[in-house]
């Protein structure tokens, strides 16, 4: 079953009758404090999370779709994430054919029609109002044909005071090489003063080359959590789209891992993240912060409960540590 906020990018059905039950705010995580991260720590305007975990790109929708039941006005909602990170939105609507849908598959869940999106507008008219009373940050994922297009859309996002960063997917501009990456985002750049996560494709043939190419030009964090292209059969028909997963997991973690010595940079990790061994291994590997896609597509207190037994870990190893300042 397509969870409703893949779905639907108008109607707020998750508060006119979703049937998922509200998280208490009692959640172990929302006592946990890790401390704040930020982001963007050159950038002028900041981008402070108070958890290490964050929702991918599209997992929650655009977030108004959850929000009663997830609490993501409040930080201490108990639902676990530090940021928020929306659908890729291009300047107009855009319609998929086929539609969005998820399929299951033995690596993971295929999710096509990725493309689809209600246009900026209904980002500026609906959403961004909403997000604006949010103690959780909103990261607008943006998409364009091209250049031009993108500087347009970007150059909205200023004057909205509930949008708190960009997300720049190179996949989704069809950007591998270093070089177009540099000219998309400079000018990516050149358009918005706010914090700018460029996502690589972690399936790219240089993706240090491509990592450093967008740190030179302006890039305040990379993202190492996209989907991998892939292709499904469905009743005899071949779909193509995304692949999310745990299949992703050995990915992710092998990027993270080998972007951390290349570039100086703070590194969002995913890829399969389920758990909170999960999530240790890619901070170990060097991810600043982690991101939860299929999780979130499964269970909404994902981040909830990876967020409470990280903090377990994280006792359990300040306890059995000895203290090297005894003699």
């Amino acid at each position: 079953m397509i969870p409703f906020w893949i779905l639907d990018f108008g109607l707020w059905i998750a508060t006119l009758g979703s049937t998922t039950p509200e998280i208490a705010s009692g959640n172990a995580a929302s006592s946990t404090v890790i401390g704040m991260i930020d982001l963007a720590p050159h950038n002028p305007y900041t981008l402070e999370l108070a958890s290490p975990l964050i929702a991918a790109a599209g997992s929650l929708g655009y977030g108004i779709e959850v929000a009663r039941q997830l609490r993501l006005g409040q930080r201490d909602g108990g639902h676990g994430l530090g940021a928020l990170i929306t659908r890729s939105t291009t300047l107009r609507p855009r319609r998929a054919h086929p539609p969005p849908a998820l399929i299951e598959t033995p690596a993971g869940l295929l999710y096509t029609g990725s493309a689809q999106n209600p246009g900026l507008r209904a980002v500026r008219q609906r959403f961004a109002p909403i997000w604006a009373t949010w103690e959780t940050p909103v990261i607008l994922s943006v998409a364009a044909a091209d250049e031009n297009e993108l500087g347009a859309l970007l150059a909205e996002l200023e004057s909205l005071d509930g949008v708190r960063g960009v997300e720049l997917p190179l996949a989704m501009f069809g950007v591998s090489a270093p070089a177009a990456a540099a000219r998309l985002v400079a000018a990516a750049r050149a358009a918005t003063p706010l914090p700018l996560i460029v996502k690589l494709p972690v399936y790219a043939e240089h993706l240090a080359e491509l990592g450093a190419s967008a740190a030179a030009s302006g890039a305040d964090a990379l993202s190492l959590s996209d989907g991998l292209p892939a292709t499904a059969v469905v009743a005899g028909q071949r779909s193509d789209g995304l692949l999310c997963g745990p299949a992703l997991r050995p990915l992710g973690l092998r990027a993270v891992a080998h972007l951390a010595t290349k570039v100086n940079l703070p590194l969002i990790g995913g890829g399969g993240v389920m758990r909170a061994a999960d999530a240790h291994a890619l901070f170990e590997a060097g991810a600043t912060t982690v991101a939860l896609g299929s999780a979130l597509l499964t269970d909404l207190r994902a981040a909830g409960r990876v967020l409470a037994d990280l903090a377990v870990t994280s006792d359990s190893s300040a306890v059995d540590s000895p203290d090297r300042s005894d003699p």
